[in-house]
């Protein structure tokens, strides 16, 4: 199974985040210095990937991003809930591995 990690702007580095420590770093952000993080597979060769960032629109909450160069799968969303985003990320992710599964 791929590995992945997280990488938070302001320096926080995780290393396969379950869901309490993808809850954490959505809590952490802020509109300062550490405005976003990311979750991608931990090689060079980066085919997926999901971005959060504190939302700069006036109802605050979060902007995703979702994106797989393997599949051109690209979306955005916002959502409010850290939880909520902290699951909507795992299950992403064991989805892509599913599909790398079958066609292995």
């Amino acid at each position: 199974m791929e590995t992945y990690e997280a990488y938070a702007e302001g320096g926080e580095h995780v290393p396969n985040p379950g869901h309490a420590d993808l809850v954490r770093l959505v809590d952490a952000l802020n509109h300062t210095g550490n405005t976003f993080f990311v979750v991608q597979p931990d090689d060079d060769d980066v085919p997926w990937g999901i971005s959060v960032a504190a939302s700069r629109g006036g109802f605050g909450g979060y902007d995703l991003g979702w994106h797989d160069t393997r599949t051109d799968d690209r979306r955005e969303a916002t959502a409010a809930d850290p939880t909520t985003i902290a699951t909507e990320i795992l299950d992403w992710i064991s989805q892509l591995h599913l599909q790398a599964a079958r066609y292995h």
